[in-house]
């Protein structure tokens, strides 16, 4: 029984694989954590705050809004370059459609008010 390209290349890539894994497990620095490496560091000072502070819910809920509409112009950027080459009619009615539910998404968000920064 013959081994095939595709297998060879397979049993090389874990192998290669597992020995990065364990070179770097063997030579990566251990560290033995204390109260003052866990603690944060303010110029030699002592702390004066906690450094566990409550993570503001409006800069998420803006910083996913943007993720949304960034994957959207990554995906659109394919239909505007091909706009002039003969598209089919059901393309540019998914595209229309994907846009329109992103406008829709934009207006449920602007009505919740998510884009409203005023505390």
């Amino acid at each position: 029984m013959s081994i095939g390209a595709g297998s060879m290349y397979l049993c090389v890539l874990l192998v290669v694989t597992l020995a990065l894994v364990g070179v770097g497990y063997l030579l990566g620095v251990k560290t033995e954590y204390s109260r003052e490496k866990l603690s944060t560091y303010e110029c030699g000072f002592e702390p004066l705050a906690s450094s566990r502070q409550a993570f503001c819910l409006r800069f998420f809920i803006l910083a996913i809004i943007f993720l949304v509409f960034d994957v959207e112009i990554a995906l659109l950027i394919p239909y505007v370059l091909s706009v002039g080459s003969g598209m089919m009619w059901f393309v540019r009615a998914l595209v229309f459609s994907f846009v329109f539910i992103l406008v829709l998404g934009l207006l449920h968000e602007y009505n919740e008010g998510s884009l409203d920064w005023m505390f």
